[in-house]
């Protein structure tokens, strides 16, 4: 493509070359050889009928065979539609510099398709770095949920391998801890069922949660007394349109924490009043710089008290689905909290 279009470029000076000499022969006028020029880059040839020079700036024997010819690397054309005006029979126009220039074209281009792979590299690397880094902070979290999760698992089931391992399995006090392991193993499935593996919704009905959230307490009683932790609560009756499943997991998620962050001989305080839900705890507190972090899944606050990191992300999702409002409140070593509004309906 570079080839044809200096060989146009040169037809065309060509061309211009025969129209002054064609012009200045039909109006008589003198016409001084020297004084025709051609483009930079190119150079000029005047010849006779007999093919001398009548201007030879090409400083070679030309090739008059052809109307464009290639000779020792350098390009040239004849043109004839002079007809001998002026004596002028044949107009060349050769270049010198075609296979510098070529070169120069061509390493211009690898410089600029080399600039153009590394701006591109560096483009590439720059959005795949960003665009992997949410995966890969993401997949950091899914590895601690699964360290995590393997560690609260275990602890209760060690506990019960332990209690049926015991010399005396059916003592009192065995059967109070394979119980309280059954429970806890019981609550993490559940979470875990409700947060991964439901493939349906499940009905909505008018739940009595004053008659619910009681009867969690006392499911949960159980980890509460293990820690010598106090729980007060008073429930107005208050009914509201939810999943039982939802409103379980829920409640529960929210009293576990508190029971889960509080210290031996700390007290939890549940109301349930003009459809607000309160659940008071005096215990570790949270960092202010951290709640607004603590809905996100896998996030926890703190890694001394276990957990997955899924509970409250649990809690913010069925909150949205239901449009209830959630709202927190913490100070560091004094306690927590948690406050959910039910919409009226």
């Amino acid at each position: 493509m570079q080839r044809d279009l200096v060989y146009a470029k040169m037809r065309q000076n060509a061309s211009e070359v025969s129209a002054q000499i064609t012009h200045a022969h039909m109006q008589q006028k003198a016409l001084d050889f020297q004084d025709l020029h051609v483009a930079d880059g190119f150079l000029l040839g005047l010849y006779d009928q007999d093919k001398k020079a009548l201007l030879d700036r090409i400083g070679h024997p030309v090739d008059f065979r052809d109307a464009s010819y290639e000779r020792d690397g350098h390009l040239g054309v004849v043109d004839e539609s002079a007809f001998g005006h002026k004596g002028v029979f044949y107009v060349v126009v050769e270049e010198l510099m075609f296979d510098k220039m070529l070169a120069a074209f061509t390493w211009k281009m690898i410089a600029v398709f080399v600039a153009l792979f590394f701006l591109l590299s560096l483009v590439g690397y720059g959005l795949a770095k960003l665009f992997i880094k949410p995966i890969v902070k993401e997949r950091e979290k899914l590895d601690t949920f699964i360290k995590d999760s393997t560690h609260e698992l275990n602890t209760p089931i060690t506990a019960l391998l332990m209690s049926t391992s015991a010399r005396e399995p059916a003592s009192e006090k065995n059967i109070q801890r394979i119980r309280f392991s059954a429970k806890r193993i019981s609550e993490l499935y559940e979470d875990l069922t409700y947060l991964f593996l439901r493939e349906h919704e499940k009905p909505v009905e008018k739940i009595a949660l004053d008659v619910l959230f009681l009867e969690q307490v006392a499911h949960l009683q159980a980890f509460a007394q293990k820690k010598s932790i106090m729980i007060e609560s008073s429930f107005e009756p208050f009914s509201f349109l939810i999943d039982k499943e939802s409103a379980t997991r829920l409640f529960n998620n929210l009293l576990s924490n508190a029971i889960k962050y509080s210290d031996k001989g700390d007290r939890i305080e549940i109301r349930l009043q003009a459809g607000v839900l309160t659940i008071k705890d005096s215990g570790i507190g949270i960092e202010q710089e951290k709640l607004d972090d603590i809905f996100a899944r896998f996030y926890r606050a703190t890694s001394t008290r276990g957990g997955f990191g899924i509970g409250l992300d649990m809690v913010r999702t069925i909150a949205q689905k239901y449009a209830i409002m959630i709202a927190v409140e913490s100070d560091l070593g004094e306690g927590t909290t948690f406050t959910l509004t039910f919409p009226q309906r």
